[in-house]
């Protein structure tokens, strides 16, 4: 796959009432906000930037089925089904700093991870979807990110393994105020997946940038890959609800530097009514061993069962773990005491043999 080059001095083609094509004198100001980086390098900067062009984009449901993908705007972030089309309406200004227009830009998408501790990881799409998409372009095969458009250019940056989609821009007039552009993406695998997300929540980076990769403006959106965005869209904001409630109470009160019981209070009270609520079972005396176990192994399989059909194995996990390790240990003492037993038994045949041999 190709990648971009990067060049150290790049120029901005312009058009202007006194010359069809020149390169303008910026200030040191702005040659510092047009930082030469390398958006599909090791470190990458994740801070929204609008630039001189006010770069931005827009998201419209209202001609998609609300089933396939929600756009959360107290999250930024879009949660969506595998395989739908997202459309998005990109815009930028032309007019500032006496610029009336920059020709050949183009918008590139890349997926990273939002946790700090895991962006310099790549994201590509895991082994299974990849292997079941026989028919696609060898060029995007492993691309989680695809674009509708027929130009799309997919890119591999051989160093840091990061996979992007580029689209250049067309029909758009060079002497026109504002600019809109239509591009219509898909994600082809699963926040779930093992191989390749394992339900770790990513960002997408659109950049817009001239053919020698300047960035001229930059814009993250949150993704969520899931079966059900309506359900999921509606748990994560309600957690934020509580979590932004929870502290705007905390911040009226005084506080000892330590002291979290009352944000702990009050995160329980408003989960009260909510299915994130925790819950404790009542100390009850179960008689026998086997019986015992075999209650472990009913819970451990419901609430495994239940993590997978609601999507939060990451929730569930300490409590799975922990009735997976009382039923290791609680099988091995049975064990154990059954070949104890074998032993005694043959013991016991072995003397009365020698005995009767005698």
């Amino acid at each position: 796959m190709e990648t971009i080059k990067l060049e150290k001095t790049e120029i901005i083609d312009v058009i202007d009432s006194e010359a069809d094509t020149e390169s303008p004198s910026l200030s040191e100001d702005s040659e510092s906000s047009y930082d030469h980086l390398k958006q599909t390098g090791f470190q990458i900067c994740t801070e929204d930037y609008a630039g001189h062009f006010k770069f931005d984009f827009f998201l419209d449901g209202t001609e998609i089925p609300k089933k396939h993908w929600m756009y959360s705007p107290t999250l930024n972030k879009v949660f969506i089904d595998m395989d739908r089309v997202l459309p998005i309406q990109f815009q930028w200004q032309f007019d500032h700093m006496k610029l009336v227009g920059i020709k050949n830009v183009r918008i590139r998408a890349l997926p990273i991870f939002t946790n700090p501790e895991f962006q310099q990881l790549s994201i590509k799409r895991c082994p299974v979807h990849s292997m079941q998409d026989k028919i696609s372009d060898s060029k995007r095969i492993k691309h989680l990110l695809w674009c509708e458009q027929s130009d799309a250019i997919y890119e591999e940056d051989l160093n840091s393994q990061r996979y992007s989609v580029v689209v250049n821009v067309h029909n758009s007039s060079p002497c026109s105020y504002s600019t809109v552009y239509n591009v219509l993406y898909r994600f082809m695998c699963k926040s779930s997946c093992n191989l390749s997300l394992n339900r770790r929540p990513i960002y997408v980076i659109f950049t817009l940038e001239t053919l020698q990769g300047q960035v001229l403006g930059r814009k993250k959106l949150g993704v969520k890959i899931c079966s059900c965005p309506r359900r999921d869209m509606l748990r994560e904001e309600d957690f934020e609800k509580n979590i932004v409630a929870g502290m705007t109470m905390i911040k009226k009160r005084t506080l000892p530097d330590n002291d979290n019981s009352i944000l702990k209070k009050i995160l329980k009270s408003n989960n009260e009514n909510n299915q994130n609520a925790i819950y404790e079972l009542p100390a009850f005396p179960i008689p026998g061993k086997r019986l015992y176990l075999s209650t472990l192994e009913l819970l451990h399989s419901h609430i495994l069962g239940s993590a997978v059909r609601e999507d939060r194995i990451i929730d569930s996990h300490p409590t799975i773990s922990m009735f997976a390790e009382l039923i290791s240990q609680i099988k091995s003492e049975i064990n154990n005491h059954v070949d104890d037993n074998n032993t005694d038994s043959n013991t016991d045949l072995t003397e009365i043999k020698r005995n009767q041999m005698l």
